[in-house]
Formats: structure tokens, C-alpha cells, sequence
């Protein structure tokens, strides 16, 4: 167990533009801050000179780099490298070199990259290989490939690569030849998935397989010791490209533990309910994709850079509940990539430095994300192989929505957590949640189990699935299935009748805006199905069923994901009592209660709190689960640069509700520990 919470600074060196003056603000930053290691870009944005032959690395790049590794090294400071490019992030006008003379992407629309190489070529491997060889002469701690590691979005193409030499390996498998225009069609065809579509997800996930495995071979061979990392960008676009997780990392880590950058999804100040929400469907999602044997060290990011992009406070929101992700360090890229250098009017040298201690704590217990208490929220990394299309136009068709209920939930103060399903996964007894078309990585037979032995919620989209199935639809009783789009002047408003919420009697929450469509349900046994609210139209009319609950056990949500909105209208206080409510009568688990964008994540002897909001709580109140309260827990949390620690009485516990005596300031970050 690592005793430090790694702190990696990012940081821009211009071999071009390198003085003692730079060096020395460097070092003294890294000492106030409580740096422990440098990770040093090469050739980054404003910088980047397309792709570098080996030569411009040996000359400029590197010994530049040694120079100041030399003197991080002498306070027990590591070196890291980060090359910006592997396949190349975007087109700035750069091509590629006559010398490297590798070919370059074609996107599904047949548009032509100048500078963003193909993954196919065999003189690109062959080159990206060789010159991490040559990073890694400097031997150092961590190598990493940056997120251009991947087959979309690289400005200004979209998805690839369907250049000549992919459009002959996708013919081959095929057995015919055929056209990019044909192909992409056939691809994103309305629809079940197609043989092309199977073929284009199994190329790209291979060949990144196999480039992994040789540059990992090469790097190996020069620096044993040198661990390669991945930075990762969205989870349901790397499903778009068919990525195998286990696959990729495997190929890349050799020997070593696996070493992961998710992103923490905010280069400039949002909302940090919206950023609760966010981090949720990607930070926490990449995490469990990637498995438990991997160092994390998520990507904080401010840019434009300096306190103008990113407040300081919000930058300690994002260090500090990274604890959520079982994380054992971070990569703090908080300056410019051109060359400034250390900017100390940005005063992050105190904020990093204050909170290392709590930092360090998480890493010493650090929280097992395998083995997380709550919903699971089951996700799977082959969804794109088996989503079916609506319109057949678009790549964006193809992006799985599995993780409603993940970001609902999380945000909402429930425990939770993304568990990544595979043909072995077996669940008993649980607390499930599905959402989009997760059904349909599944045969009947494994939705039957799922259903049958465990707690489950459901939305809209599922409950379809078990319809086009007639067999599964007798699971939740059901006998008929209406789809009433949203804003067609049908539903308006969910009622929950014979509750008062808030103190308001019969509440309600909108059906019209910022919302799914809504799936009207007809039951077949009223004695099986609990009703726990209603749609009504605007003239008070009652339509249907919302909220229902089927045999005690399978919760359901009838309604989809706005392609633009999403759940936003379940975002609600309303709405949030009444599922901690139903969770309540169906399960036994952890959630905040009153504490309205406040996060809980929570093992069998840690639950870390984070307020999401810059409203202070005025007491931290939690729904604890009966073996919880059994436990004795004492509550830690940092003042300026000193860590410190509450006992946690038996009496606070009431009615299954903890209630510690402790204000939670905004965007604050505490840890219980048992």
C-alpha cells in the first residue's frame, strides 16, 4: 500500500526557451507544493511541431529534460515523461515529414487528416515504437501515451479510420470488396447491429491492442522499471471505437500495475452540480473500466489557465474528491504548455501543499472501488457492437446511454457505483440499475437471472427491450407499451399521490421539460404492482403510471434519455426524497439525507462525503445501513495544513440516520473511516 498520494505536476518545458530562472521557480514550486514528481511534456501544443523525428528528440528535447531531472532527483522528486502525440490530437497545419512518410486518416465522411496518422500503417508503428524506445533512455517513472490514443475525434475529423489500406482489411473480412460510402452505411445502418459495424469495432479494437503491445515490448526492453500509462478522454466514445479495456491496458502494462489517467471533466469552472454529474459518467466510469490492479492519477486540467479559467477552491474540489475514486495520485496540468513556466501569482503552491495530508490518508486506506457499498450501475464496453440505431446518419447514434442512473443517483447523494459487466458477471442479491440499451448486451436467459434475483431499477428504454423479447416482458407483469414523445402536448407533470414531500402535498415534478419521453405501462396484476406516482396531462387528467414498483423488487422509471437534456428533470428534490423512499422499502443502503449535492461513496469501513455545492451543510446527516452502525467511526478532515480526526458517538445514530455535529463547507471533501 503506497504511503503518498502521488502529485504529479504537468509541466511545459521549451528546450528552445530554458533558463536558470525557470528552472529555479520550477524547483521552488516543487517543494512548496509538495511535488513528487515532474511529469515533463514534449512537444506539446503551442509548441508541437507535428511529428518529431528521433533526431529532434535526442538533440533538444531530452537533454533539457535530464538537466532538471538531475536536480529534481537530488530532493527525491521522480521524472516523468508525456509526449503530446502518438496519433496526433488535430490538424494545425503540420504534415507529416517526408523522412517519416507514414499515411494519415480518412474520416467515415471521406475527409483526409494531413498530420493525424493511421493506426494501420506499418511505418507509424514501426516509428511510435522506436522513438518511446527514446523517451524511455531517460528511464523514466512513468511514460505516458496521451489521449490522442484513439480513432475519433481528431480536429477536424470525426471517426475513423476508413482509409484505403482500412478499406481493403474491412473488404478482406467481408469477403467483397467494398466502397467507404457503402461501408459507412452499412455501419451505422437503423437498426440491429450489422456485420460491418462488428467488423470496423473488431479492427480498431485490435490493431490499438497490438500497437500497445510493441511499444510496451520496446520500452521494456530499454527501461525495465518504466511503467507505461494511458490517458483516456469519454468512456462512451472509447465504446464507440470498440476499445477492450482489459485488452489494452494488459497490453501496455507488461509486468507492472496498470496506470490510468481519467478525466476529470472540467478544463474551465462549471457548475460544480454539473461537474457532480459529470464526474460520474466519466471519471468514475473509465475507473472501474480500467480494474481495480491500476494506479489512478486523474487529469486536473485548467485551460486557459491562471485563477481567470478555474477558481482556486473549485481546483481543491477536484484534488480532493478524487478520494471518491480510489485514486492514488493526480496529474496537475495548471500551467501554460508554451513555455511560461511556474506562474506564482496563481498562489496553488499553499492549496496543494494543504491538502496533501488528507490525500496522503486516502492513499494509506485507500478505498477499494471492486468492493463499493450501493447501486451498482451496470455499464459494459461493448455496447456499441450491440446498440440499435434509430436514423443511421450520425456516429453519435452509436454512444451508449448506460449511465443515467449513475449520474442520477451519485448527484443525488446515494451510494452507487459502476460495475463493468462480462459474460462472467453473476449477481445475487444486489441493488442493480439499467439504463439505454444495456438489455441488449444481454441474452433472456442472463436478463431473467438479473431480474429475478436481484433488486433492480429500470428506465424506459430497458422495459422496451423486454417487450421486443416477448418472453421477459412477463417479468414486470406487464401487458402493453406506449411510447408518448415529449412536448406533444400528452403528459405534463408526474403527481405522487397520497405523499407529502417537503410538505407539499401530492407533489409534482414536470414531464415536459428537460426530460425523456414517456413509456406508458399497462399492468396485468394490480395486487403485483405498487403505484407510487402518476402522469397527468395539463388539464389534470390522470394518464398512466410513472413510478412503479413490480413485485417488491424491480423498481421502474418509465421514461428515456433526452439526447440533450438528459434526466435533468429528475435532478429535484422531489424526485430525490422519492427514490431514497424506495430505496427504502426494496433495500438497505447508504445515502446522505438533506444534504442536497452532497456525494457518498462508501465501503464496509470508509465512506467519503464531498459537497458538490458552495452552500455549507450545516451537519452531516447519513441513511447508514444496519452493519454500519455497528462500527465505530471517526471522521477526518483538514484545517489550512493540519489534518483532523472526530470520534463518532454511538447516540448521534437515530432512527438509521448519523448525524455528526460537523459543518461540511462548500466543495469540501471529508473521510469516515472504521
Amino acid at each position: 500500500m503506497a504511503e503518498t498520494y502521488q502529485y504529479s505536476l504537468r509541466f511545459a518545458i521549451d528546450p528552445f526557451n530554458w533558463n536558470e530562472e525557470r528552472a529555479k521557480k520550477l524547483i521552488k514550486f516543487c517543494q512548496e507544493a509538495r511535488i513528487d514528481n515532474v511529469v515533463f511534456f514534449i512537444n506539446p501544443e503551442e509548441l508541437n511541431q507535428g511529428h518529431l523525428t528521433i533526431e529532434q528528440v535526442r538533440t533538444h528535447w531530452l537533454p533539457t529534460v535530464a538537466k532538471v531531472s538531475k536536480r529534481l532527483a537530488e530532493m527525491d522528486i521522480t521524472t516523468s515523461l508525456n509526449p503530446w502525440t502518438t496519433l496526433m490530437h488535430s490538424d494545425r497545419g503540420q504534415k507529416v515529414s517526408p523522412e517519416l512518410g507514414f499515411g494519415t486518416m480518412v474520416d467515415y465522411r471521406g475527409q483526409h487528416a494531413e498530420s493525424i496518422a493511421c493506426p494501420a500503417d506499418p511505418r507509424w508503428v514501426e516509428y511510435i515504437a522506436d522513438i518511446y524506445g527514446e523517451y524511455a533512455k531517460l528511464q523514466p517513472k512513468e511514460l505516458w501515451l496521451e489521449d490522442d490514443f484513439r480513432h475519433y475525434n481528431h480536429t477536424p475529423i470525426k471517426l475513423a479510420c476508413f482509409c484505403e489500406r482500412h478499406m481493403k482489411i474491412y473488404s478482406e473480412k467481408l469477403g467483397r470488396k467494398v466502397t467507404r460510402t457503402e461501408f459507412v452505411k452499412k455501419l451505422l445502418q437503423p437498426g440491429k447491429p450489422t456485420l460491418e459495424r462488428k467488423i470496423y469495432l473488431s479492427v480498431a479494437r485490435v490493431e490499438m491492442k497490438k500497437v500497445a503491445r510493441l511499444i510496451q515490448k520496446t520500452v521494456a526492453r530499454i527501461s525495465p522499471t518504466t511503467r507505461l500509462g494511458l490517458m483516456s478522454s469519454f468512456p462512451e466514445w472509447h465504446a464507440v471505437e470498440g476499445r477492450d479495456w482489459d485488452g489494452l491496458f494488459d497490453s501496455l502494462s507488461g509486468t507492472h500495475l496498470r496506470v490510468s489517467r481519467p478525466h476529470l471533466p472540467a478544463y474551465n469552472e462549471v457548475s460544480p452540480l454539473q461537474y457532480s454529474r459529470d464526474f460520474e459518467r466519466y471519471s468514475r466510469v473509465t475507473t472501474e473500466l480500467v480494474g481495480k490492479n491500476s494506479d489512478v492519477y486523474p487529469e486536473l486540467e485548467s485551460y486557459m489557465y491562471s485563477p481567470f479559467v478555474k477558481s482556486r477552491m473549485f481546483t481543491k474540489l477536484q484534488l480532493e474528491s478524487t478520494q471518491m475514486l480510489g485514486a492514488t495520485g493526480i496529474l496537475l496540468n495548471l500551467f501554460d504548455m508554451m513555455g511560461n513556466g511556474i506562474d506564482e501569482t496563481y498562489d496553488y503552491a499553499e492549496l496543494l501543499a494543504e491538502s496533501k495530508d488528507l490525500m496522503n490518508l486516502g492513499t494509506q486506506h485507500r478505498l477499494n472501488v471492486e468492493q463499493l457499498d450501493g447501486v451498482k450501475v451496470l455499464v459494459s464496453q461493448d455496447a456499441s457492437f450491440n446498440l440499435q440505431t434509430i436514423r443511421g446518419e450520425n456516429p453519435e447514434e452509436l454512444l451508449p446511454k448506460e449511465y443515467s442512473w449513475l449520474s442520477l443517483l451519485g448527484s443525488l447523494g446515494v451510494a452507487c457505483k459502476p460495475e463493468k459487466w462480462t459474460d462472467t458477471s453473476n449477481f445475487e442479491n444486489e441493488v442493480l440499475a439499467v439504463s439505454g440499451q444495456f438489455f441488449n448486451n444481454l441474452n433472456d436467459e442472463q436478463i431473467t437471472a438479473l431480474l429475478k434475483k436481484n433488486v433492480m431499477f429500470l428506465d424506459g428504454e430497458s422495459v422496451q427491450i423486454l417487450f421486443e423479447r416477448p418472453m421477459l416482458r412477463t417479468l414486470i407483469d406487464a401487458e402493453k407499451l406506449e411510447i408518448k414523445r415529449a412536448r406533444t402536448n400528452y403528459q405534463s407533470y408526474e403527481q405522487i399521490d397520497g405523499m407529502v414531500i417537503d410538505q407539499i402535498e401530492n407533489p409534482r415534478v414536470t414531464m415536459l421539460q428537460h426530460t425523456g419521453d414517456y413509456y406508458k405501462i399497462a399492468y396485468e396484476n394490480a395486487n403485483k404492482v405498487e403505484i407510487l406516482s402518476s402522469a397527468y396531462s395539463a388539464k389534470a387528467e390522470k394518464l398512466g403510471p410513472v413510478m412503479t414498483i413490480i413485485n417488491g423488487r424491480t423498481v421502474i422509471l418509465p421514461m428515456n434519455t433526452d439526447p440533450k437534456y438528459g434526466w435533468e428533470s429528475q435532478y429535484y428534490s422531489i424526485k430525490a426524497k422519492l427514490l431514497k423512499l424506495i430505496l427504502n422499502k426494496t433495500t438497505d443502503i447508504d445515502y446522505v439525507v438533506d444534504m442536497a449535492g452532497t456525494k457518498i461513496t462508501a465501503s464496509s469501513n470508509q465512506i467519503v462525503l464531498s459537497n458538490f455545492t458552495i452552500d455549507d451543510q450545516k451537519q452531516i446527516q447519513i441513511h447508514l445501513s444496519k452493519t454500519k452502525q455497528q462500527q465505530d467511526w471517526k471522521l477526518y478532515f483538514h484545517e489550512g495544513a493540519k489534518l483532523q480526526e472526530l470520534a463518532v458517538k454511538p447516540e448521534w445514530i437515530e432512527h438509521d440516520v448519523l448525524t455528526i455535529p460537523y459543518q461540511l463547507k462548500g466543495l469540501e471533501t471529508v473521510i469516515l473511516l472504521a
